[in-house]
């Protein structure tokens, strides 16, 4: 009995169907791998969010300088006691009294010192922590007291650069004022005043920076 040998289509056909089912595997295999990769890219999203969330809600943020630029006003002498009129609420620079401060006049007061002073203190690079006094009562006062006692003296002049005063024209708590710059917070943070404070203590941008 004589045997029929393969013809060349049938032979092609079959080298065909081979090759098919090869490609098919492979594609296979790449569509797996391609949906491992996106299971795996989803959960590492995932638990990268997660530990966002889980950070904001257990760590906020504190202890940063905030400090943000306020628009300047034109910084000109007045006589002690004129009216004062600023742009910006709370100032952080303008008009003030050309009376020259003196090392005592850097410290916690109980009664509000009158922005033309504190201005004045802000041009030669002091820092000034206002807090109102109808938003910050007795158990905040003496947050900023300790505030007070934790604030480094200043490298340039060995003081303590800094004064905390009653202000009421703010819309918050508290702010932390030096020339040309404000932060605003609805309650005492002390890192981050302080962190405030060693931002812009005797910072360049002060104009009379280096003197009381």
């Amino acid at each position: 009995m004589t045997q029929t040998s393969p013809q060349p289509t049938e032979r092609v056909t079959s080298r065909q169907r081979r090759i098919e089912e090869q490609r098919r595997k492979i594609d296979a295999a790449r569509r797996e791998q391609r949906n491992r990769q996106v299971v795996i890219g989803a959960a590492v999203l995932g638990a990268v969010i997660l530990a966002v969330v889980l950070f904001v809600l257990f760590f906020p943020r504190s202890g940063g300088d905030q400090m943000r630029q306020a628009p300047q006003e034109t910084a000109n002498h007045l006589q002690e006691g004129a009216p004062l009129t600023y742009r910006n609420r709370p100032p952080s620079s303008g008009v003030h009294y050309g009376t020259l401060p003196q090392a005592s006049d850097y410290r916690f007061y109980d009664t509000p010192l009158s922005p033309g002073r504190w201005v004045h203190m802000l041009e030669h690079g002091a820092v000034a922590v206002l807090y109102r006094p109808d938003l910050c009562d007795q158990a905040c006062r003496t947050q900023l007291a300790e505030v007070w006692d934790a604030v480094p003296r200043s490298n340039l002049l060995g003081v303590k650069h800094v004064v905390i005063t009653p202000y009421q024209d703010m819309d918050r708590a508290i702010a932390v004022v030096g020339w040309g710059y404000v932060d605003e917070m609805e309650q005492v943070d002390r890192e981050r005043i302080l962190a405030d404070i060693r931002s812009k203590v005797d910072a360049p941008s002060a104009p009379e920076r280096g003197a009381l």
